[in-house]
C-alpha cells in the first residue's frame, strides 16, 4: 500500500498515471484522517480537491474535469466519506480515484490514425473549395473499367402515332421493293432505344476524363401491323468512340452558379444497316457540352462529317443541320426535356417523365420534325407516344 504521496517515486522508477491519482486522492484522505497535515476545509473540500488534482498531475484532462462536476462522481464522494472504518474508507477513494483515472486516461490518449481514404482531398472545383473525393478518383470509382453504363436515354414507347407516315421512303417511287404504298404502314407503331457506353480507360492523366466506347440503337416496329406479319419498319445503329471529361467546373462571372459538368468528343458513326436503296449512313465528329444550374440543365451538340458528304444521303446535313440544343427541367419529381435542331428545317422533340420506381418512370414523348430516324431524314414526322423510361433516377 502507498505510504505516502512522497513515495510515488520507487528507487527512480516512475509509477503510472493511475497509480498517481490513487496517491493523490489517498494522500488527501489520510490527511483527512490526521496522519498527513493538510489544508484548511471541510472533509468535503478536501476530497473533491483530491479527485481534480488527478487531473492535474498529466496535465490538462477535460473528460476528468468534467467527470469532477458529475453527479456520479459528488454521489461516490459523498458515499465514501460516510464510512466510519478507517480502511473502508480508503478502499471506497481508492476505487474512485481508479474510476477517474481510467476515465481520464481514455480522454487524454492522443486519436488513433483516421480511416484511410484514398483520394480524399480538399479540392478547389470551379473556385469554390470542397472536401471529398478528388474528383478524378471520384469518376474512376462511379465508371468502372469495362462496366456497362447508361449513355442516353433508355426507354420503350409501347403505342406511338404518327400521322405523317412515310410510303416512299426513296425518290423512286416505282421502285419494285416490298412494304412500299401508301397503305403499307400502319399511324400505330412501337419505339424503343437502347443506349449504354462501356469506359475503357478511366482517370486519364490523372483527371476526371475517360476513354469510352458508346453504343445506341433505335428502333421503330410495327408491332400492330399483323397484316405484314409486324416488322420492324426502321432500324438505326450508332457506335461511338470517344473521351469524356467531367470537371464540373464553375463557369461565368461573379457569383454565377452555372457549373460544367460534362464534356465529349467523339467520332461517330450511324447507319441503318440496309441496302440500297434504303441505305441510309453518315460519318462525323462530335463534341458535346453540358451545364447545369440547380434544376436546370442545358447541353449542345455540335458535329461536322468525317470525309465526303455520304452518297447515300449527301443532303442529310441541310435537314439535321450542324447541331442540337437541348434543355431539361426538374420541377419536384416531374422532368420537362426539350431537344431543338436545325433553323432550315425546324425540328423539335418534347418529353416529360415522371418516376413510378427507383429505375422506371413513367414517360411521354413528342417528336416534330426532320431526322427522327435515318430513313426519314428527309421527311418530316409528327408522332406522340407514351411508355416507360429506364434507369437510376437521377
Amino acid at each position: 500500500m502507498i505510504k505516502h504521496e512522497g513515495d510515488a517515486f520507487d528507487n527512480g522508477s516512475r509509477l503510472t498515471r493511475v497509480q498517481m491519482r490513487r496517491a493523490a486522492v489517498i494522500g488527501a484522505v489520510r490527511r483527512e484522517d490526521g496522519s498527513l497535515s493538510g489544508p484548511a476545509g471541510g472533509r468535503w473540500g478536501r476530497a473533491v480537491a483530491a479527485v481534480l488534482a488527478t487531473g492535474l498531475l498529466s496535465g490538462p484532462v477535460p473528460g476528468i474535469a468534467a467527470a469532477a462536476g458529475d453527479s456520479d462522481v459528488a454521489a461516490g464522494l459523498r458515499s465514501c466519506s460516510g464510512i466510519e472504518a478507517a480502511e473502508a474508507r480508503l478502499a471506497c477513494f481508492d476505487a474512485l480515484a481508479a474510476r477517474s483515472a481510467a476515465a481520464g486516461e481514455a480522454a487524454a490518449a492522443p486519436p488513433g490514425p483516421l480511416p484511410m481514404t484514398v483520394g480524399t482531398a480538399r479540392v478547389r472545383s470551379g473556385g469554390r473549395d470542397e472536401d471529398g473525393p478528388h474528383p478524378a478518383l471520384a469518376a474512376s470509382r462511379q465508371r468502372p473499367v469495362l462496366g456497362i453504363l447508361p449513355y442516353r436515354s433508355n426507354y420503350l414507347l409501347p403505342v406511338t402515332y404518327n400521322d405523317n407516315v412515310n410510303p416512299y421512303p426513296v425518290e423512286d417511287r416505282n421502285t419494285n421493293r416490298p412494304l412500299f404504298g401508301e397503305d403499307v404502314f400502319e399511324d400505330l407503331e412501337v419505339k424503343f432505344q437502347i443506349s449504354f457506353e462501356v469506359p475503357l480507360w478511366t482517370n486519364l492523366l490523372n483527371r476526371p476524363l475517360d476513354l469510352y466506347f458508346g453504343y445506341t440503337q433505335l428502333a421503330f416496329f410495327q408491332a400492330y401491323n399483323k397484316e405484314y406479319s409486324s416488322p420492324f419498319r426502321e432500324t438505326n445503329y450508332e457506335p461511338e468512340l470517344g473521351l469524356h471529361w467531367q470537371p464540373d467546373l464553375r463557369i461565368g462571372l461573379g457569383g454565377s452558379r452555372w457549373r460544367l459538368s460534362s464534356v465529349r468528343v467523339a467520332a461517330n458513326h450511324q447507319s441503318n444497316g440496309r441496302s440500297q436503296p434504303l441505305s441510309r449512313s453518315w460519318n462525323r465528329l462530335t463534341g458535346e457540352a453540358w451545364m447545369s444550374r440547380g434544376d436546370l440543365s442545358l447541353g449542345l451538340r455540335l458535329w461536322t462529317l468525317l470525309g465526303t458528304s455520304p452518297s447515300d444521303n449527301p443532303d442529310i446535313t441541310e435537314y439535321l443541320g450542324y447541331g442540337e440544343l437541348r434543355g431539361r427541367y426538374e420541377l419536384g419529381k416531374q422532368r420537362f426535356e426539350i431537344m431543338l435542331r436545325s433553323l432550315r428545317h425546324p425540328t423539335v422533340q418534347l418529353d416529360w417523365s415522371y418516376p413510378l420506381t427507383e429505375r422506371v418512370r413513367l414517360y411521354v414523348q413528342y417528336f416534330n420534325g426532320y431526322g427522327e430516324s435515318l430513313i426519314d431524314y428527309d421527311h418530316s414526322v409528327n408522332r406522340i407516344g407514351a411508355g416507360f423510361m429506364f434507369g437510376a433516377n437521377r
